[in-house]
């Protein structure tokens, strides 16, 4: 009884290790300042917001001023029989100050005002909105993101829906 008890802590040592190791890819969205990751990986097949839903249709890696890593996504937002298309641009650059001057520079020229952008009630970076809601600009960490859309509401609701 005696070997069991004092082996009971080094197997719980082994079995948080173990998943710690499992967790800590640097691939999920987890570490975004700055992110280290290959950005196409961040895209998620399917996501929701309550009843509105938005499923991946197409992506591809695209050229971005100034970044590491960027890539073009394509979502379709489903909510009941509405069905609505969505565009996603994410970049990744090397440093959340990046990020934040490319978004200030952005802001500064269409005189456009930055705002705290949070998730889940921390401030992760900065955010731009336009043309009426229909497009939002927001940064995470050394991330960029630009989704735009037809519909003003649309763009919110996946900004929110997405994990960054």
């Amino acid at each position: 009884m005696k070997t069991i008890s004092s082996l009971a802590p080094l197997l719980l040592l082994i079995f948080a290790c173990r998943l710690c190791s499992l967790s800590g890819n640097t691939d999920k969205p987890n570490n975004l300042n700055p992110y280290k990751g290959a950005v196409q990986v961040l895209l998620p097949v399917e996501l929701s917001t309550g009843l509105i839903k938005f499923k991946l249709d197409t992506s591809q890696r695209t050229d971005f001023k100034g970044a590491t890593d960027a890539v073009k996504a394509n979502y379709t937002m489903q909510s009941g029989s509405i069905s609505v298309p969505v565009q996603l641009q994410v970049a990744n650059f090397a440093s959340s100050q990046e990020v934040g001057a490319a978004l200030r520079a952005f802001a500064n020229e269409h005189n456009l005002v930055l705002e705290p952008k949070t998730k889940s009630g921390t401030t992760v970076g900065q955010r731009l909105t336009w043309d009426n809601g229909r497009v939002v600009m927001w940064s995470n960490g050394s991330l960029q993101c630009l989704a735009s859309s037809t519909a003003s509401g649309t763009t919110s609701n996946f900004e929110g829906a997405l994990p960054f």
